[in-house]
């Protein structure tokens, strides 16, 4: 193969314009397909050096895409004002004190500490907001209101609602688990799932706050269908936004917005979970994808949370279009809307569990129909870029400080021999994200949010997921996300290392030896 660059005819001419424009991207896709291999090579062989000299593994070397472009010019947006004086997020006031500025510097990294203010927390705060902050502030603001499912509220009120998709079942296979004797950790009692039609709720005078897609009415709090009170332990509790009663379906609303601003209509997908890459990709976005695409709804605006992640808002902006008005409201904000839109849930796994004495926890549910609009709209824009040689192998680093793989450089220099290149999803723009998905056949990581670009693959497409052995793991959580998009999911677990207490968060190691027998299984078929 001829790997030189075909220089352009001396003299560029109306006549032969074309036949050079074609010439010049034959080689830029030629050369691309060298730079992948000969990224591949120099992983191999820093690896294989990183694994005798023990150097840190994020000096290794990582696939680099050219460089991605994000375009918020179509966007319009209208941000709401954040609110005068001391911030409602006490969370947020408590980490601005001396007392919590020196817990994050200095005792957060002890995961005993750590440990010891979140169980304090989840369990004097309640005792606080429910015996000793009545008596110095506004009972009736503070008051308990019946907490309701969208779908009882809306029967109960004779509200309209619009019908968008209808139920859908998903089946949900055994997966492949390496090493077989751990098969049990993805055994279930049920190998499908239902999920139920996607409607539009209208509700008049419906009052919405930046940071949780509760709703608050006259005649209490509206919440989606698939909520478990007594299950479901939520992220507004957590920062004490809300106290809920579970064994009494109640609520007690602790954010209070002076001055709400008055809209005449809107439709709400301010979501506690926004921030979060996997919850937005798969809860939130699939919520706007199916308003969006309902024509009777093109002209009202949508509210989002304030502050969301650039790749976040990139892919609001493929969702919206660049017609529609949004709105940004700030934690601690209310906007009052005279007809408020209220998309029923397309995608739903709690936040956290209330406790782990019940059983029959959620592993999560999504709306196939949902994540096939998603797809759509995305395609018709990653079509529209130039191909660059995407790898079709590819394993996913993961930077965050929590569900570490400790004998990384090991794993990766296992998977680089094996024809696979390291990637860093989280440095990618979305569309980016999205081609790099689209384009792999066979993707390894450990759990994380970035792997909820998955949905973008093909059918077909070879997912390895590796997580730690854990009691209370949700490990059918990536089988029943990709399952509606038909991906072929195996796991390969490991064990917990270091800081046991931090229970499903904790660093793992795990086996190479397993991830080369499930490589090899593949091979086989």
């Amino acid at each position: 193969m001829n790997n030189n660059i075909t220089p352009p005819s001396a003299e560029v001419t109306s006549s032969n314009v074309l036949d050079i424009i074609r010439t010049l991207r034959a080689d830029a896709a030629r050369h691309e397909q060298l730079l992948e291999q000969i990224m591949a090579i120099l992983q191999q062989s820093e690896l294989l050096r990183h694994s005798k000299a023990q150097e840190p593994a994020s000096f290794l070397p990582v696939w680099p895409p050219k460089e991605g472009v994000t375009d918020f010019s179509r966007l319009t947006i209208r941000q709401v004002e954040k609110p005068q004086g001391k911030s409602q997020d006490i969370v947020a006031r408590l980490k601005a004190t001396a007392v919590g500025q020196f817990y994050l510097e200095h005792l957060k990294q002890i995961p005993f500490v750590r440990e010891l203010i979140i169980w304090s927390w989840r369990n004097g705060y309640p005792l606080y907001v429910n015996h000793i902050a009545p008596h110095f502030r506004n009972k009736n603001a503070r008051r308990w209101r019946p907490l309701i499912k969208l779908s009882e509220y809306a029967k109960t009120k004779g509200i309209p609602t619009t019908k968008v998709t209808d139920t859908a079942l998903v089946e949900t296979p055994p997966p492949k688990v390496f090493p077989a004797h751990d098969q049990a950790y993805l055994s279930s009692s049920h190998d499908s799932y239902n999920f139920p039609p996607i409607y539009v709720a209208t509700i008049s005078d419906g009052m919405i706050y930046g940071g949780t897609n509760l709703t608050l009415t006259k005649d209490g709090v509206i919440c989606h269908d698939l909520y478990d009170f007594e299950r479901d332990y939520t992220s507004e509790e957590l920062h004490g936004r809300n106290l809920i009663d579970a064994r009494k379906h109640r609520i007690r609303w602790l954010l209070h917005d002076e001055v709400p601003e008055r809209i005449p209509a809107a439709a709400a997908f301010v979501d506690a979970c926004a921030s979060n890459y996997a919850h937005w990709l798969t809860e939130v976005l699939p919520r706007i994808a199916v308003f969006c695409a309902e024509e009777q709804f093109k002209n009202i605006p949508i509210v989002v949370n304030e502050g969301l992640h650039k790749n976040i808002m990139e892919s609001l902006c493929l969702m919206a279009g660049p017609e529609r008005e949004i709105i940004t409201l700030p934690i601690g904000r209310a906007l009052l809307v005279d007809s408020l839109y209220l998309p029923s849930v397309a995608g739903y796994v709690p936040f956290e569990r209330r406790n782990n004495k019940r059983s029959g926890h959620s592993h999560g549910i999504f709306s196939p129909a949902a994540f096939e609009l998603i797809r759509k709209q995305v395609s018709s824009f990653v079509e529209e870029l130039a191909e660059q040689g995407w790898p079709e192998k590819i394993y996913l680093r993961r930077n965050s400080g929590a569900r570490k793989v400790t004998n990384v450089a090991e794993l990766e220099a296992l998977l680089v021999s094996k024809g696979y290149v390291v990637v860093e999803p989280e440095k990618l723009t979305f569309l980016q994200q999205v081609q790099l998905f689209r384009a792999a056949k066979e993707i390894v990581s450990p759990t994380g949010a970035a792997l909820s670009n998955a949905i973008f693959s093909k059918p077909g497409t070879r997912i390895t997921i590796i997580m730690a052995r854990h009691e209370n793991m949700i490990y059918r959580y990536w089988l029943n996300m990709l399952a509606p998009v038909q991906i072929n999911v195996s796991y390969v677990l490991g064990n917990i290392i270091e800081n046991h207490h931090l229970g499903i968060h904790a660093d793992f190691s795990v086996d190479v030896k397993n991830i080369d027998e499930l490589i090899k299984s593949w091979k086989s078929k």
